[in-house]
């Protein structure tokens, strides 16, 4: 039952990309957006705007892989509680993925993105590779992983994007099944995290608090 319900979600994926790569017309920046329907039918969908190829590939994930941040010894360490189905960009970064609980995580662009060091006594590193991945092989909804990210469990390290000299800097959004959603920032080295099933809308920089101010002209 399990195999068969991510082998639907891989192929709701595939349906996805191919409508939304058809009709979405050309433009300067990621977006992402929660539908909140009627008949509780929500979805969320993105758009992938970047200016050279990510050579997308779509993986199916089980539960209980181990897994680690990559770090080298001070890396976290956990085990997939959840299936997934994840679209990986440049074949070593989940970009964007849905578990088999609902939750779905997106990475977008953040140029103003600033991590916190990493130290060998501080908190366990996790690649910005790995970010989505941890939070849809841990969590089955929005809240339980905002709970677990406040505690800050783990260290965000970013590194050089694949063919290029400039780091990684991004942000995170989920969505669940309920319709509610976080996007969750690191600026100047702190975290910072909105919660609320209002924020559907999502795209690249400003940061999600100017984002917001600007929705609101």
């Amino acid at each position: 039952m399990r195999r068969a319900s991510l082998k639907r979600l891989a192929a709701c994926m595939l349906t996805c990309c191919a409508v939304f790569g058809s009709v979405i017309p050309t433009a300067n920046a990621c977006s992402r957006f929660v539908y909140l329907g009627q008949d509780s039918n929500i979805f969320t969908a993105r758009s992938m705007d970047w200016e050279q190829p990510i050579s997308t590939d779509l993986y199916i994930f089980p539960r209980g892989m181990e897994r680690n941040g990559e770090l080298g010894p001070n890396s976290i360490r956990w085990t997939s509680k959840y299936g997934s189905v994840v679209a990986a960009t440049y074949d070593n970064s989940t970009s964007d993925g849905a578990n088999e609980a609902g939750l779905v995580a997106n990475v977008l662009w953040l140029d103003e993105s600033k991590y916190p060091a990493f130290k060998v006594n501080d908190a366990p590193g996790l690649t910005i590779a790995a970010w989505a991945q941890y939070a849809l092989d841990n969590f089955a909804t929005v809240a339980e992983a905002v709970a677990a990210f406040e505690k800050q469990p783990f260290t965000i390290v970013t590194n050089a994007m694949p063919g290029t000299q400039f780091k990684a800097t991004v942000h995170l959004s989920l969505s669940d099944s309920s319709g509610d959603s976080a996007i969750i920032e690191y600026i100047n080295g702190k975290q910072v995290i909105h919660h609320g099933r209002q924020y559907q809308v999502m795209t690249n920089s400003p940061t999600y608090d100017e984002q917001l101010a600007l929705a609101s002209y």
